[in-house]
């Protein structure tokens, strides 16, 4: 009976000095898809709830908290200033409209308004982790 042998390496870890470089390259990227991935699953959670309160029959409760949200961006915006003060403005018009839009018109706005509000949680969340 005959054999084959197969020479075997010895040394098959990495020297820690590669593996040190090579644990920075994995997780500075990785870091940046959890932040990313955190900030979307915090978006799709907002915009899921949204369709589903829009098909329940509490579309005047859903106006009355569309309504707060737009109270809240407009403190919000006197408190800040520069380019997001402008947008907190720009909010804290719009979710009062579509308030009104939702329990005149139809439910359906709330979607647009869990979606503007699920931007702001969105970069929200992006800014507070990627710091």
């Amino acid at each position: 009976m005959k054999t084959l042998s197969v020479p075997i390496q010895k040394h098959q870890k990495l020297h820690p000095v590669a593996m040190d470089k090579l644990m920075v390259l994995m997780t500075a990227p990785l870091r940046n898809v959890l932040v990313v991935a955190c900030a979307l699953l915090a978006v799709a959670t907002i915009v899921t709830l949204s369709v589903w309160v829009a098909g329940l029959e509490v579309s005047t409760w859903a106006g009355v908290c569309t309504w707060g949200a737009g109270f809240i961006f407009l403190g919000l915006a006197v408190d800040s200033h520069g380019t997001v003060a402008r947008f907190q403005l720009a909010t804290g018009i719009v979710l009062p409209a579509l308030a009104l839009l939702q329990n005149n018109v139809s439910p359906d706005f709330i979607i647009v308004s869990g979606a503007l509000l699920a931007t702001w949680l969105g970069a929200a969340v992006l800014k507070r982790l990627s710091s």
